[in-house]
């Protein structure tokens, strides 16, 4: 008997280079096989032409509806070849109403099952918010992809410190609005599902159960997704002509002119004095839309000026356009945030 197999495209595992997506145009073709039981349960076995006329000529031949194709493959990183289990990946594209979604198997492997559609990307997100994007592709219709992807992306908005100031002792709830393949991967006090519940006070401090936080702020990291990573501002910014500790106090002295007070830009100083990756210069862009990166949920709502600082690699400190810089207005009742998000540097 013959059976029928639809073409399977093969594309390379992606390293430390991104690997370059091949759209190959296959049709649904022949391939010859001994074994009945080869034929996945996904295709449509459908009575050939002339069945019993001739030896197996035309036997159970399995059709393609042309509704679907079949992405698979395997899930490595971060950090290191090991599988990647428990990663999300998603398949999407403009044409497609929602995203396809699946989790990755204790080996790294994973299957999805869509529909046919032109400029379909492929996304990977690890439990600890590292990520993979593919450059777009065409999933042709009675199709095999097989996409295995090395996770090695990890942006993560690092360190913001949340402050608040109320006029009284204020009982509230604290959430974070973030996208569905975010990561809160740090946080002090542990962040629940919900968000905080404590009280606020004048003075800025922050107290769960009647306990005071071991810091006089709310800390927590999320980790950034692909397009949000690669639509942070680099528009306008400051080049900071020299590393070191020297870089850090400049970076302190950028929050004051927005604004921050004296103990607030010490606490950037005691974050980022050590941890600061080296180079010898920095370009640091403001990013003042912060709320599409990590929404703010409070109750009772409080105004909340944000500034998180884009730090990358200064490249010898190439001209910048400076930004115009406001002072936020922190009279009366109001918060303040400072975070940082490393660019192109690393720890």
């Amino acid at each position: 008997m013959r059976t029928r197999r639809f073409p399977v495209v093969r594309l390379p595992r992606a390293a430390s280079v991104r690997w370059l997506v091949l759209a190959l145009l296959f049709a649904c073709g022949d391939k010859e096989t001994d074994n009945d039981d080869d034929v996945d349960d996904i295709y449509d076995d459908a009575p050939g032409e002339g069945e019993g006329e001739g030896e197996g000529e035309g036997e159970g031949e399995p059709t393609c509806d042309g509704t679907w194709s079949i992405v698979e493959g395997q899930v490595t990183g971060p950090y290191s070849d090991e599988p990647a289990e428990g990663a999300t990946v998603y398949i999407w594209g403009d044409a497609y109403p929602d995203v396809y979604e699946t989790v990755s198997g204790a080996d790294g492997t994973y299957e999805l099952e869509v529909a046919p559609a032109d400029d379909v990307y492929l996304e990977v997100y690890t439990r600890d918010g590292c990520w993979y994007l593919s450059e777009p592709f065409d999933a042709l219709e009675c199709a095999t992809y097989t996409l295995d992807m090395y996770v090695d992306d990890c942006v993560v908005a690092e360190k913001p410190n949340l402050y608040l100031y109320p006029e009284v002792d204020t009982p509230m709830r604290v959430g974070l609005e973030l996208d569905r393949r975010q990561a809160v991967v740090a946080s002090t006090p542990p962040y629940p599902p919900g968000g905080w519940v404590g009280t606020a006070h004048p003075n800025g401090t922050w107290t769960e159960r009647g306990a005071p936080t071991p810091d006089p702020f709310l800390f927590y990291e999320v980790s950034l997704t692909a397009w949000q990573a690669r639509s942070l501002q680099r528009t306008t910014g400051w080049c900071i002509p020299f590393g070191g500790e020297a870089a850090v106090f400049a970076m302190a002295d950028l929050l004051g002119a927005y604004g921050f007070n004296a103990r607030e830009r010490d606490d950037f100083v005691d974050g980022w004095i050590h941890d600061l990756p080296p180079a010898a210069t920095f370009s640091v862009y403001p990013q003042l839309e912060v709320a599409p990166y990590a929404g703010l949920y409070l109750a009772p709502a409080m105004p909340v000026d944000r500034l998180w600082l884009l730090v990358e690699d200064g490249a010898s400190c190439a001209p910048l356009l400076e930004p115009e810089v406001s002072m936020f207005d922190r009279s009366g009742v109001h918060g303040v945030e400072w975070g940082v998000v490393l660019g192109d540097i690393v720890h």
